[in-house]
C-alpha cells in the first residue's frame, strides 16, 4: 500500500502534463491574425522629391552663353588744354566779321565764312575795342590758348580755365592768298590795295612756322621789276619779303625771305598758293 501512493501521484502528474500540452497545442492551432499591408501615410512612408525632367522640345529658345569680359581700364581724362584744342574744329580761320559784343568773360565775335556758315567765337576784350576798324571786314583770326575766368559773371571768383580764343584779327580784304611749303605758311591779305604803282599798297601778312610760332604784320607794299614781284613788310630791324618770278603761264616760284639789318637770315623756297579768294 505504501508503494501504491507514489504511483498514483506519478499518474496524476502525467495527466496534468498531458492536459497542459494539449492546451498549448490548441492555442497554436488558432489562425494567425492577418497582417495589414496598408501603409499609414505620413507615419512610416518616406516622401520622395520628384525632380522634373528638362524640356526636350527642340524649338524652345536657348539662352545665349555669356562670356565674361575683362574689366575695362578707365580712359585717361582729357586735360583742359586738350579740350581747348579740340574746339578748333568749330572755329573758322577766315570770314566776314559781322558783330563784336562784350560779354562778362570774353568779347564775342560773329563771323560768316565763304559758304555762308555763321560762327560765334570767343576773343580777348581788345578785339571788341577794334570794332570801328574791323566791322564788316574780311578777316583772318589768330587763335591761342589762354587762361579765361571760369565764373558765373564778371565778378572775380578765383577760378580759371584754359580756352582757345581769338587773340588777334588780321584784315585780309576781298583779295587774299595763302602760301605754304609745308614748314612755313603765310597769308597775304588786301591784295586789292596795290594799284600797280611800285612800293605802294596796304598788304597784310600773317606767317606761321610748323611749330605754331606766328607773326602778324600790316602796311606791306608791292613792287614788280626785272622779272620779279616783291611784297615786303617792315618790323623793326627785320624785313619780310615774298619774291615771285613773273612768268607768262602764271605765278612762278615764290620764296619767303627774312632779313635782319640787311643780312638774309631765312630763305624758304617753294612757297605754293594753297588757298586764295579767287580759287
Amino acid at each position: 500500500m505504501k508503494n501504491a501512493k507514489p504511483a498514483v501521484l506519478l499518474a496524476k502528474r502525467c495527466a496534468i502534463a498531458i492536459g497542459f500540452a494539449l492546451f498549448l497545442a490548441s492555442c497554436n492551432s488558432e489562425p494567425a491574425a492577418e497582417t495589414s499591408t496598408e501603409t499609414i501615410t505620413g507615419e512610416s512612408e518616406t516622401a520622395e522629391t520628384v525632380v522634373p525632367e528638362p524640356a526636350t522640345d527642340s524649338t524652345a529658345p536657348v539662352a545665349p552663353a555669356t562670356t565674361q569680359q575683362p574689366a575695362q581700364q578707365p580712359a585717361d581724362q582729357p586735360t583742359a588744354e586738350d579740350k581747348a584744342v579740340a574746339q578748333a574744329t568749330a572755329q573758322p580761320e577766315r570770314g566776314r566779321l559781322t558783330q563784336l559784343q562784350n560779354g562778362d568773360l570774353l568779347c564775342y565775335a560773329t563771323v560768316v565764312d565763304s559758304q555762308g556758315q555763321e560762327y560765334t567765337v570767343g576773343a580777348t576784350f581788345e578785339i571788341c575795342d577794334r570794332e570801328a576798324e574791323l566791322m564788316n571786314q574780311d578777316v583772318a583770326f589768330v587763335y591761342s590758348i589762354e587762361n579765361v575766368a571760369d565764373c558765373e559773371s564778371a565778378e572775380p571768383c578765383g577760378r580759371t580755365r584754359q580756352e582757345r580764343i581769338v587773340t588777334d584779327v588780321i584784315a585780309i580784304g576781298e583779295s587774299w592768298q595763302v602760301l605754304s611749303n609745308g614748314t612755313w605758311t603765310v597769308t597775304v591779305g588786301q591784295l586789292e590795295s596795290w594799284d600797280g604803282v611800285n612800293n605802294t599798297g596796304a598788304l597784310t601778312y600773317y606767317g606761321c612756322d610748323d611749330q605754331g610760332n606766328c607773326l602778324a604784320l600790316d602796311n606791306g607794299s608791292n613792287a614788280c621789276h626785272r622779272g620779279m614781284c616783291i611784297m615786303a613788310w617792315q618790323n623793326g630791324d627785320y624785313v619780310y619779303t615774298l619774291e615771285s618770278e613773273i612768268v607768262e603761264a602764271g605765278d612762278g616760284d615764290t620764296t619767303l625771305r627774312v632779313f635782319q639789318d640787311g643780312i638774309e637770315i631765312l630763305a624758304a623756297e617753294n612757297m605754293q598758293v594753297v588757298e586764295a579768294s579767287d580759287i
